[in-house]
């Protein structure tokens, strides 16, 4: 099977086997009495190997496409915040996040596929959330003859047994890497599908990201309000931080964007359509979470979405998605530390994107303090100098130059003010220059991607692994037999 690699819009373009084979509601048998818990979710058998009250919780953060020099610049820019006169020397003692972890290793990512290497996000969050190989575009599911095929995701195997489960993203709730944790369709691009899935298949308890128009009826083909029979099934429904704010017990439904993704962490700062920040969703899925379960544990994923989009368009801004994302993985150790139960931690990623580069052009230098200047994205300033275009034309270079002052924190050359005149990609290439970062590709690359845990079992990380075994720890730490094997 083929597709293409995630765009910042999160087109897949894999082939469709043919239409999704069961959309039933999943039924559940289990044993009464005995020592070995015995479930059947979609024809497939689930073994508990015991039945225990008191349960491990299991964390999975995934940065969507962070490699390992993601990893450095969200490293480098918090040292160059913490201390810019003892930058960079102060770089090993600053706090990072991901090295609180206590095991690292590196993480094989290849698709199941004869003519591709490199994964999408369908394929990778599907492996590391069912422990099987899967098509570029296949969700929650395999090829099995040229048909699609099921799997039993973590979340689906811990949900019967009492956990209580969560999904947290900064892409559209539909996106690929939490719709394989709890939908399957053959195709990624079936979002209308997904959500209907959510509401119709799943019983997750929270459910928190971008992305509205997948569930509101003038948007679905199918006319269905998905948001009201969220809220018909007794779910919370919030849209802002300030709600979401007033909301403490599941379930609850948190759609935090009208159209598509959630906003840049750059583009967020002073915005009044109030989204919340990645760290402060993780901090109340985990709140609601705990609340929750009880003894009997829970599962979340958190996914910091922007990593991967920023990294498609090669745009600066994903030093500061980066930095986000680490604060979020900080809130997860912190709140893991505190749980009742044991808690599992394993901060990973899908795959590298953008072949990001720190330092570019010769001089041994990358410049942290153009990045901690920047108020916008690329993204953004674009926008804004096309604004200035359409009003002023070419006449229009002071009023850019302006904007790059107001943006980028710099006085810019007349060369950049014309770059930023003349071309598509405009101050992407200008602060990308200044900061001396660089890239090799718009897509996905095919390199290891560094993989860090704690807790129960986390010390099967410290070796070179693939996706697959992150899927394994996951459902031994829960106690389970993966049923996909």
């Amino acid at each position: 099977m083929t597709g293409n690699s995630d765009s910042q819009q999160g087109a897949g373009s894999a082939k469709p086997i043919r239409e999704r084979i069961n959309t039933s509601r999943r039924t559940l048998l289990k044993s009464v009495g005995a020592t070995v818990g015995v479930a059947t979710i979609g024809g497939t058998t689930v073994t508990a190997a015991t039945q225990q009250s008191d349960q491990n919780n299991i964390i999975m953060y995934v940065g969507d496409g962070q490699g390992t020099s993601h990893i450095s610049i969200g490293r480098y820019l918090k040292a160059y915040q913490e201390d810019p006169d003892a930058f960079p020397q102060n770089t090993r003692s600053a706090e990072y996040n991901f090295d609180r972890h206590d095991n690292v290793g590196l993480t094989t990512v290849h698709p199941h596929d004869p003519d591709e290497v490199i994964t999408d996000s369908a394929a990778a969050a599907t492996t590391f959330s069912a422990g099987v190989k899967s098509y570029n575009g296949g969700v929650g599911g395999v090829e099995d003859n040229g048909e699609f095929r099921e799997v039993t995701t973590i979340l689906e195997a811990v949900r019967e047994q009492g956990y209580a489960t969560g999904l947290v993203t900064t892409a559209r709730m539909t996106h690929a890497t939490p719709a394989a944790f709890a939908s399957h369709v053959p195709d990624r691009d079936q979002e209308d599908e997904i959500a209907r899935q959510y509401v119709d298949d799943q019983n997750v308890d929270v459910l928190f990201g971008g992305g509205r128009r997948h569930f509101l009826p003038g948007s679905r083909d199918d006319g269905r309000d998905i948001t009201q029979e969220f809220q018909d099934q007794g779910y919370n429904y919030v849209t802002t931080e300030s709600e979401l704010d007033s909301v403490n017990e599941a379930p609850t439904l948190g759609l935090f964007a009208p159209d598509s993704h959630m906003s840049y962490v750059l583009d967020r700062m002073g915005d009044e359509s109030e989204e919340p920040s990645l760290p402060k969703m993780t901090e109340k899925a985990i709140d609601i979470l705990e609340a929750e379960s009880g003894d009997n544990g829970f599962f979340l994923m958190v996914e910091a979405a922007r990593i991967d989009h920023a990294s498609h368009a090669n745009d600066f801004a994903v030093a500061h998605e980066q930095t986000e994302a680490d604060d979020a993985v900080g809130v997860i150790l912190d709140r893991a530390a505190e749980t009742a139960n044991d808690t599992l931690v394993i901060s990973t990623a899908d795959h590298e994107c953008g072949g990001l580069s720190l330092g570019t052009e010769g001089p041994y230098d990358v410049n942290y303090d153009v990045l901690d200047n920047v108020t916008a994205s690329g993204e953004a300033m674009n926008e804004a100098i096309s604004g200035v275009e359409e009003e002023f034309g070419d006449e229009g270079a002071d009023e850019i130059a302006d904007l790059i002052e107001e943006f980028g924190g710099f006085e810019p050359t007349e060369t950049e003010v014309d770059a930023a005149l003349g071309y598509g990609v405009g101050m992407k290439d200008v602060i990308n220059e200044r900061a001396r970062i660089g890239w090799t590709t718009v897509g996905h690359t095919g390199e290891e991607v560094p993989t860090f845990a704690s807790g129960p079992n986390a010390e099967q990380v410290n070796s070179m692994h693939d996706h697959i075994d992150l899927a394994n720890i996951m459902f031994e730490t829960a106690g389970i037999d993966n049923p996909n094997r």
